[in-house]
């Protein structure tokens, strides 16, 4: 069986993929909020539902809200472009290229946790001991490359082994 040939693809968290992480953040803050919120309604007075029924009060709460959805979706936009990654497949085994925070170069095993056909979600994991890293590719990312990128997430074998489960 030929291996695939070699392929390098950037992966760059794109507006999908925050939206997606914020949504998922969002509901996770906001489930169990409103979950209490009806016990703690019922162990007090009642003052507090009362102000939120104020207008003012109202206009005041979704300005602070908007404030902090702008800063965080700022910073988040300042991260991302730090997290931009290089996966490479050289035909043999797969490379976490270093970036701008001065990571080196990392040989590993990759492997593809889901595909959704024009996005995937791939694990790396570092032979050297260190974290996994979670990289979102997308086919926006470079068409060109993508299905050279898929045929060796699909059928590259690394050198050391394949990706290993959750530890």
């Amino acid at each position: 069986m030929r291996t695939p040939p070699p392929v390098e693809f950037r992966s760059a968290p794109g507006r999908a993929w925050r939206a997606a992480l914020a949504l998922l953040v969002g509901a996770a803050v906001a489930v169990p909020l409103a979950w209490a919120l009806p016990y703690a309604a019922d162990g007090r007075d009642g003052r507090l539902f009362e102000a939120l029924g104020d207008p003012l009060a109202q206009a005041g709460l979704a300005l602070g809200v908007a404030a902090l959805a702008c800063a965080a979706s700022w910073q988040a936009g300042q991260r991302a472009a730090r997290r931009e990654r290089t996966l490479r497949w050289d035909g043999q085994d797969w490379v976490l290229a270093g970036d701008a925070a001065g990571r080196p170069d990392q040989p590993g095993d990759a492997a593809l946790m889901l595909d959704l056909g024009p996005w995937m979600l791939v694990r790396f994991v570092p032979h050297a001991r260190g974290a996994a890293a979670w990289l979102p590719l997308a086919a926006a990312g470079d068409p060109a490359r993508w299905a050279a990128l898929r045929g060796a997430l699909w059928n590259g074998r690394a050198g050391r082994g394949e990706a290993r489960p959750w530890r």
